[in-house]
């Protein structure tokens, strides 16, 4: 029997790709509802039907542009993304993996590993059970408990994503995106959610709140907000084991998430079926992720180092680049879910891509 620990996108995917292939799979949830609490954007490229088809109840808007905002300059692009109710996304992938065979336990926290079982406590009785598994599966978020039992924690770093809900009227048809000193090692956003509600938001290794707080007043002019949908955001290393023995790591307890973004829904729903084909096939999961989504995530850590050594006069020369109809095109074209043809086309159609980033290269 194979054991998942955290019922989010990445966990219930993994069930649902496993129950396919007729294995027996439990997946246990620690709260008492799929999808709870939010605590994601919930914008994603529109790459993400290539996975499966979105139930017309669990989208929020479709957007067709970006609005790219430095300290002096603002440009913006032709996009196609796809805004979605987060607990409804996670609800229709765990209803997928139902379907298929899986079965999900609720209210269910996992509590350690002894002897090929796993200890999951009833969190409405308090009464404790021995599962006993054939494989585990932590996808039980930046704190991964699993991690720890299976002593492949890692020292990982995280961005403090502060994100709340405002009343806020913006374009219904784009998204928005601001960096620069104000947003430091990271950048802000405002997503609509609906005709005068915005989902308004930045990450921050450090003083978050306070940055938060001055983009919210700059932006909005106001300091109400609707509700908090903050979390943590994993940044991706390289060096964190995915795999011990018969012990596996996927989402945010395994770092598979964009550093160039905090986006971490699709490189998990990659990485699901890396390691369903890899517990299927007795494949090494750490070998495998790394020859192809892993070098993906490099990519976006390496612009992400380069990014964080960006002066403001940089981002404005970065966004004058972006202006160009040739940039505009690739950019439409490629999406952030596929960083190498994107950053090959760039390079290749616009060589002063390179010559800005070199001045910031970082060894490896």
């Amino acid at each position: 029997m194979i054991a998942i620990i955290g019922g989010g996108s990445a966990g219930s995917y993994l069930a649902y790709l496993l129950a396919k292939k007729n294995m027996e799979v439990a997946l246990f949830e620690e709260h008492s509802e799929i999808g709870k609490p939010v605590q994601c954007t919930g914008i994603m490229t529109a790459s993400i039907e290539e996975f499966f088809k979105l139930k017309k109840s669990v989208v929020a808007k479709r957007l067709s542009r970006v609005e790219v905002f430095s300290k002096n300059k603002k440009t913006e692009a032709n996009v196609d993304e796809i805004v979605v109710w987060r607990n409804l996304f996670d609800g229709q992938i765990a209803e997928m993996a139902e379907k298929a065979g899986a079965k999900i336990i609720l209210n269910s926290r996992f509590e350690g590993i002894e002897d090929n079982k796993c200890i999951v406590k009833d969190k409405k009785t308090g009464k404790k059970s021995n599962i006993k598994f054939d494989s585990l599966v932590g996808a039980d978020g930046p704190y991964s408990a699993v991690a720890k039992a299976a002593g492949i924690a890692h020292k990982n770093k995280y961005y403090i994503g502060m994100q709340a809900k405002v009343k806020l009227k913006t374009s219904q048809d784009s998204f928005e995106t601001y960096f620069g000193s104000d947003y430091p090692n990271f950048f802000g956003w405002v997503v609509p959610e609906s005709e005068d509600t915005a989902r308004l938001g930045m990450g921050a290794i450090e003083n978050a709140k306070e940055y938060f707080y001055k983009f919210m007043q700059k932006r909005t002019g106001k300091k109400e907000i609707l509700c908090w949908e903050s979390g943590l955001i994993p940044i991706y290393n390289p060096k964190q084991s995915i795999q011990k023995g018969n012990v596996y790591l996927i989402g945010d307890a395994a770092t598979h998430v964009k550093a160039t973004t905090g986006g971490g829904i699709i490189p998990s729903l990659k990485a699901a079926k890396i390691l369903a084909d890899c517990i299927a096939e007795s494949k090494n999961y750490n070998s495998e992720f790394k020859k192809t989504s892993g070098r993906e995530l490099l990519l976006h850590l390496y612009m992400r180092k380069i990014l964080n050594k960006f002066k403001d006069s940089d981002y404005d020369y970065l966004l004058s680049l972006m202006e160009q109809e040739k940039i505009k095109r690739i950019l439409k074209k490629y999406d952030r879910d596929t960083p190498m043809p994107l950053v090959a086309n760039l390079l290749l159609r616009e060589p002063r891509f390179f010559l800005l980033a070199s001045k910031f290269i970082i060894s490896r």
